[in-house]
């Protein structure tokens, strides 16, 4: 082969690499808008890796926020080690969030399922994190310290079909990412503050469906500690690199301390926690 076979091979491999990927793109985000499902990339194309999956995140980001779509902060997500030999995985997961997905409960809200294809509900620590870094170029915060934490309940969402998905799956649609729910905040004024967070792997968590005992998780199943997904942050942040990040401050969704339970309305879910001090939380569903 010539040197210019092989630059016009290359041309065209990464011609076809584009076009695959604004094809996931496109039909991801119909998808998202028609509440329908789609074949995984990972079956669609042979060897979609975690890369392809965050430069397809970082697309669909650019995508919501031409729509308007006003960043507010990041999950992490598979935050339980336990499982990531299962998916070759040696680190979580990051995707966006925005004001649009975010609520805040002060305890309760009502949520609507309209939007959502396959929700499921998750029980997380939030952190509010305090400024850091440059956010006028969208870097990460680098040592930005919480200045507030709560209870959430992220909902879950999923575009595939019976929640057949890989990590980079997963990261490809969104996330997975739906909504988060977050409850009234302990804020860095309560004098105990920095105490609560430190003993956040000592949280303990019940999660309640019309007053029935569905789950419990702990903080401890948050990679040992929710206050170890901060770390996470700044080295996966740059993947979403068109993301910026509010030079407010933001939030930072931790990962699930429970298994993932469907919802459905008119259903009323409620968390309360134990070993920690921090207030409950309760969403009444709709459809």
């Amino acid at each position: 082969m010539t040197e210019a076979d092989a630059v016009a091979r290359t041309a065209a491999d990464t011609a076809a690499a584009n076009a695959r990927e604004a094809d996931l793109v496109r039909d991801l985000l119909s998808a998202r808008d028609e509440r329908e499902t789609i074949q995984p990339p990972t079956l669609r194309h042979e060897g979609f890796s975690l890369d392809d999956a965050y430069r397809i995140g970082a697309a669909l980001d650019r995508r919501l926020r031409e729509r308007g779509y006003r960043p507010a902060g990041c999950k992490v997500g598979f935050t339980n080690k336990a499982i990531w030999p299962r998916f070759g995985l040696d680190e979580p997961i990051l995707a966006p969030i925005y004001a649009r997905t975010l609520r805040l409960a002060r305890p309760a809200a009502e949520v609507s399922l309209a939007t959502f294809r396959a929700p499921m509900i998750e029980v997380e620590v939030v952190f509010g994190i305090e400024p850091g870094g440059d956010a006028r170029r969208g870097e990460a915060p680098n040592g930005g310290r919480p200045s507030w934490i709560a209870l959430g309940f992220e909902i879950v969402d999923c575009h595939y079909p019976d929640w057949h998905l890989t990590p980079a799956d997963s990261v490809a649609d969104f996330g997975l990412h739906g909504a988060l729910i977050v409850g009234r905040p302990v804020t860095r004024e309560v004098p105990d503050f920095d105490e609560r967070v430190a003993r956040l792997d000592r949280l303990e968590v019940r999660l309640l469906r019309n007053e029935a005992l569905v789950a419990r998780g702990r903080g401890s199943d948050v990679l040992g500690h929710p206050r170890e997904a901060l770390e996470v942050v700044p080295r996966l942040w740059p993947r979403f690199s068109g993301a910026g990040i509010p030079a407010h401050g933001l939030l930072v969704s931790t990962g699930t301390m429970t298994p993932l339970e469907p919802l459905s309305a008119p259903d009323v879910w409620r968390v309360e926690a134990s070993g920690v001090d921090l207030p409950g939380l309760r969403i009444a569903l709709t459809d």
